[in-house]
């Protein structure tokens, strides 16, 4: 594997010793079959199933760091709406993705002045009002013209599906998330949860 995915795992093994070979073993299951193998000229969209409080998180940081060695070098990180799962998250990023830049909600200068010159993930809450924000940051930009963007939509059961579905609407936020998918010339969803059903259905 490359310097980023080595990086985080002594990250993680220095805080939670014995944790990394899951890591590794995920890793080694999921990205030549995926990551290694994307055309980086579709819009794809996967499913990471895990139980309920069993380190998804760190798993799929894991998955960043590897997709960064591959060529990926911008990453929408989605929480839950809730301040302190958000703030949870983004300290998580900050703690154990420290060879990228890490950005929150309110990090607009620090993202605009990193001109990707290092991988780049920015952790963002599930709101209308702050994907739309953002959805803006990443149009001015212009990181996603001729690049691959990668999201991770946690607890993607939740906000994220078109609740207008029935109605033959887009719901606010699944309307952004389309948005900001368009913005790249290609994109890898990868939506997390430990319920998938109604992600299931719906597709």
């Amino acid at each position: 594997m490359g310097a980023y995915f080595e990086n985080y795992l002594k990250n993680v093994d220095a805080a939670h010793p014995g944790v990394a070979p899951s890591i590794r073993s995920t890793i080694d299951s999921l990205i030549p079959k995926y990551i290694k193998q994307f055309s980086f000229g579709d819009h794809l969209t996967g499913l990471l199933l895990g139980n309920v409080q069993s380190g998804k998180t760190g798993q799929v940081f894991g998955i960043i760091s590897a997709a960064a060695d591959e060529g990926f070098p911008l990453f929408v990180f989605l929480t839950s709406n809730k301040v302190y799962l958000y703030g949870q998250t983004f300290k998580m990023a900050v703690r154990f993705l420290d060879a990228f830049v890490v950005c929150g909600e309110d990090d607009d200068i620090s993202f605009m002045e990193s001109k990707l010159r290092k991988p780049v993930i920015v952790v963002l809450k599930k709101n209308g009002r702050v994907l739309q924000r953002w959805k803006n940051n990443l149009s001015s930009s212009k990181f996603c013209e001729g690049r691959p963007l990668f999201i991770v939509d946690d607890e993607a059961d939740a906000t994220s599906l078109n609740t207008k579905i029935n109605q033959r609407e887009q719901s606010t936020i699944n309307r952004h998330l389309s948005g900001m998918k368009k913005l790249a010339n290609s994109s890898l969803s990868l939506q997390v949860t430990a319920t998938p059903q109604a992600l299931v259905l719906q597709s």
